[in-house]
């Protein structure tokens, strides 16, 4: 039943043929703040704030649900229109049905019909506007928040609206029936120079000259003598013109003029010759999105112009990421851009209904608000569409599309006019419309953590906020900065004033639970709810993808993995992540790579364990770990040729294998994968697939060594460890030992080094294997470098080489032989360490090693500037530099520039010197190495000014 809220004078409510009275001031003060916002959520809080003056009681929630309930007793039939609507109540009233909003509604078409010079249509609508009013606004409203907030806006806007009325009226020819109420309004106001010029100009039309010149004079005295100031350049040209009898000012009268023609009901509205409105509400509490709003605005300058056309913008988007709050925010800002109004309709391309809005369904509703009467419209829908388009021609019109499933549902929906602008949102990327039709596509990511933080503080409050920081980032990341999970949980959280916001992030720390607590009282406040909107658009192997997906441990993944996960060809596997990424289940960030937010890989992993058996999931976990196993392995031999093997079972069928070839490839791939790889890890530990767990481990330790990762290799390798141990296997724990020993000693740990390393002497003893053995003591020598004590690492070094040489091992015989040398150059045997290194030299050539390489020319290098042969050190070091930086070994290529800056000092280059220090200085600070200290110290001007010594 319709129903009318009067708050322009005393409050009154009125339901079909029956009104009724608010007796209670706060009831009254309840029902006003709700209707000032009709049809938007007014929080708990904020009615409270209202009631009581911004001082509300300990009890004010309890309160304000006690007066909403007596509040809709009291309404009867209307009441029911005060809906409950988390974090407090919404009024569901239309504009209309509120004469405060029906009133600024009505001012601002009958400003845009002024602008365009519409005379009669601005009469009829301001006019109307001003009918409304009763008496003083909220008059009966005891709330000086609400009174100080909207009285005084709505005073100024009515003195606006009576000059603009007036001045149609003039230019309608109406001066005659207008002069009484002028001269009574230049009394009420007599500074407000507008109605000063309007009665003058109604007085000269009416014959009445000197009258007209009087009323000049006296606002020019009151000026001048009460504020000192001269009438402003309107008043003063006017009577000037009146002094010239400029005939231009002479009007015929047109009071008994016919309406104007273009005015006709529109059905839509109910509200004679008004263009249509119907964007929703535009969302209270919307944040951020500068860049996106930028990007429409910039929009605006190509609407109208010289034989353009429509213009189109498309907006993407996962579920709930915001699109449909970011176009009608949007909307609502520029829509005095387009006076000829707004038309706006759900498509319900993914709704929970399932059944889609027709285009010819749009259309009718679309020709109706436009104010077509039926018996005009055609039968035939090609008609209508037509229809549709004529009545567009012309006008400036802002259309918003929203939820749309594809491109063709939109096309039909295109008007041809070069002034309208038109939004389109969609999960789907709608790539036809821009093919076709020239749409700008804007495909929304999740907002920034600032800007989600933002969002956050506007719906909780700064005070929450500021109270538990901490609860309060860790909840933006537990909802995955999603606008939609962000609202919810803030809903919750306003729900329960008590409890802390802590309380909340507990509850969503469990990823399973996640979506459960995140639950909304509708369908289109469940997470859960939207995303099965899109998954059921989805063909069958590409939903099978998406629900495997979640069980991939991420961040991202490449189409090759994605391909073997699920077992399809490589081709099939890229035509279901093109899917997933046109319906915005996962993103494409770089090319070739895909991923997720938790919240939607939540959704997945819970689709997959409802809909795949348990034995399918595990062979699809299988052929994801065999697709990086293999992918790895071949990798980590085109860093390092001479990679240490361990043989395994071929890959399952149906995983993509890939191809990576030479070190700036497997470099290139390790980089973009190697997240992935200690994700995977650690999965595949989890869930018992031993093999993998030990494997990828002992396949990684090269590629992260080079970069500097060596945290990533003690927790891998400690995986790795524990398989080994499940399995029994020694040899792969004396191996993790080693890599363990690895990582600490180049971060200075030596007493955990000696440790994994005496394990892995033992381990290896026990199992005869000399070829192990004599790596654990190569890497024991470098322990006791790491500690200065070169005679001890010269005994390990010298059981390497002992070992290397009965097995006949020829690596290991050429890095043996290296150390050898270098630890006889740091007790001071040159000759003999040039020896040993230049063996060393010979067999890593042989080897086609430049790793190996690498630490023998760093090695000469020593010896070399020792040998005070200076030329031969920098051309040593610079081809260990060389090796190292295109290897990708960050440390060791640092520890290569540190020592040739010492060789060019003690060459007296300094130039020279302070450069490649500056190099390590900059590669150390990034790894945060320890030695980045005393690079830094050979930079000070005292270092410069003395000897340098070996580093």
């Amino acid at each position: 039943m319709e129903t009318q809220f009067g708050l322009l004078g005393p409050l009154y409510v009125r339901c079909g043929d029956a009104a009724f009275g608010v007796a209670a001031a706060r009831q009254r003060i309840v029902l006003a703040t709700l209707a000032l916002r009709a049809r938007q959520a007014v929080s708990f809080q904020e009615l409270a704030k209202t009631i009581w003056d911004g001082s509300p009681s300990a009890k004010a929630q309890v309160t304000v649900r006690n007066y909403v309930s007596r509040l809709r007793y009291t309404l009867g039939p209307a009441g029911g229109r005060i809906v409950t609507c988390a974090p407090g109540y919404l009024l569901d009233a239309a504009d209309d049905e509120v004469d405060a909003l029906a009133f600024i509604r009505l001012c601002r078409y009958g400003a845009a019909a002024l602008q365009r010079s519409e005379w009669q249509r601005a009469w009829d609508l301001l006019d109307s506007a001003l009918s409304l009013w009763r008496g003083t606004p909220l008059a009966d409203i005891p709330s000086r928040a609400l009174r100080d907030e909207h009285v005084l806006v709505l005073e100024s806007m009515r003195m606006q609206a009576i000059e603009w009325r007036l001045e149609a009226g003039l230019h309608l020819g109406r001066h005659s029936e207008l002069l009484p109420e002028l001269e009574a309004l230049v009394r009420e106001q007599p500074l407000r120079e507008r109605f000063r010029v309007q009665l003058m100009l109604a007085l000269y039309r009416c014959g009445r000259q000197g009258e007209a010149l009087a009323a000049y004079r006296a606002i020019r005295q009151s000026l001048v003598g009460e504020l000192g100031i001269e009438p402003g350049p309107d008043l003063q040209q006017l009577h000037q013109r009146i002094l010239a009898a400029d005939p231009a000012l002479v009007l015929a009268s047109r009071a008994g003029a016919a309406p104007d023609s273009r005015l006709s009901p529109d059905g839509a509205s109910g509200l004679p010759g008004l263009p249509p409105h119907q964007m929703p509400a535009s969302l209270r509490h919307f944040a951020g999105r500068t860049d996106e709003l930028a990007a429409l605005d910039r929009l605006l300058g190509e609407v109208g112009q010289p034989g353009g056309t429509v213009v189109i913008s498309s907006i993407g988007g996962t579920a709930g990421i915001g699109k449909t709050a970011l176009a009608v925010h949007w909307a609502h800002r520029v829509a005095d851009r387009f006076p000829d109004g707004q038309l706006y309709v759900n498509l319900r391309g993914f709704d929970p209904s399932g059944t889609p809005v027709t285009p010819a369904e749009a259309v009718l509703d679309f020709l109706d608000a436009l104010g077509t009467p039926p018996g005009r419209i055609p039968a035939q829908p090609g008609a209508q569409v037509a229809l549709y388009r004529t009545l567009a021609a012309g006008k400036r019109l802002l259309i918003l599309l929203d939820n749309a499933h594809d491109t063709d549902q939109v096309r039909p929906l295109l008007p041809g006019s070069p002034g309208c602008l038109v939004l389109v949102t969609s999960r789907a990327t709608l790539t036809g419309l821009a093919t076709a039709d020239g749409a700008r596509l804007l495909v929304l990511d999740r907002p920034s953590r600032s800007e989600a933080r933002d969002l956050l503080t506007r719906r909780l409050g700064t005070g929450l906020m500021t109270a538990e920081p901490a609860a309060a980032d860790e909840l933006i990341g537990l909802c995955a900065r999603l606008p939609l999970a962000l609202s919810i949980a803030a809903a919750r959280a306003t729900a329960r004033p008590g409890f802390p916001l802590a309380a909340l992030v507990a509850e969503l720390r469990d990823v399973s639970g996640r979506l459960e607590a995140l639950e909304g009282e509708s369908a289109t406040s469940s997470l859960r709810e939207v995303f099965s909107w899109s998954y059921r658009q989805l063909s069958g192997p590409a939903a099978r993808l998406f629900r495997l997906l979640g069980m991939h441990p991420g961040p991202d993944i490449s189409a090759a993995a994605a391909a073997s996960l699920a077992g399809l060809p490589p081709r099939r596997g890229q035509a279901a992540l093109r899917e997933l990424a046109l319906a915005n289940l996962i993103t494409e960030r770089v090319p070739g790579r895909f991923a997720f937010h938790d919240l939607l890989r939540a959704y997945a992993a819970e689709q997959a364990e409802a809909q795949d058996p348990i034995q399918e999931r595990r062979a699809a976990t299988g052929q994801m770990l065999d697709h990086y196993l293999y992918a790895t392995e071949t990798a980590a031999c085109a860093l390092e040729p001479n990679q240490e093997l361990v043989p395994h079972d071929p890959p399952r069928p149906g995983v993509t294998l890939e191809a990576i070839i030479g070190c700036d490839q497997a470099l290139a791939w390790f980089y973009a994968e190697h997240k992935v790889l200690l994700a995977v890890i650690e999965q595949a530990a989890a869930n018992r697939f031993d093999t993998c767990a030990r494997l990828l481990p002992w396949m990684l330790v090269t590629f992260l060594d080079r970069a500097g990762r060596w945290q990533d290799i003690i927790t891998t390798n400690h995986l790795a460890l524990a398989c080994s141990q499940r399995l029994d296997d020694l040899s792969g724990q004396a191996r993790t030992h080693r890599n363990l020993a690895r990582a600490h000693v180049r971060l200075g740990r030596l007493d955990l080094a000696r440790a994994h390393l005496e394990q892995a002497i033992e381990l290896y003893l026990r199992l005869a294997d000399q070829v192990g053995e004599a790596r654990a003591h190569l890497m024991a020598g470098v322990v006791y470098q790491g500690g200065d004590q070169f005679a001890e690492s010269l005994r390990s070094s010298q059981r390497a080489l002992d070992l290397a040489e009965a097995t006949g091992h020829l690596e290991l015989r050429a890095t043996a032989s290296n150390n050898v040398g270098y630890c006889y150059a740091m007790l001071g045997d040159f000759a003999t360490a040039l020896t040993y290194c230049r063996r060393a030299l010979r067999l890593h050539r042989g080897l086609d090693s430049p790793s190996l390489e690498a630490t023998t020319w760093d090695s000469l290098g020593y010896i070399y500037r020792h040998l005070d042969d200076h030329r031969q050190a920098t051309r040593s070091y610079l081809r260990a530099v060389a090796l190292w930086r295109d290897l990708g070994a960050r440390y060791l290529h640092a520890d290569a520039l540190t020592n040739l800056g010492d060789t060019y000092r003690g060459a007296g280059d300094l130039e020279s010197a302070r450069s490649a220090w500056q190099q390590a200085l900059t590669i150390l600070d990034d790894l945060s190495h320890p030695r980045a200290g005393e690079v830094r110290a050979r930079l000070q001007p005292p270092d410069l000014a003395t000897a340098c010594t070996h580093s």
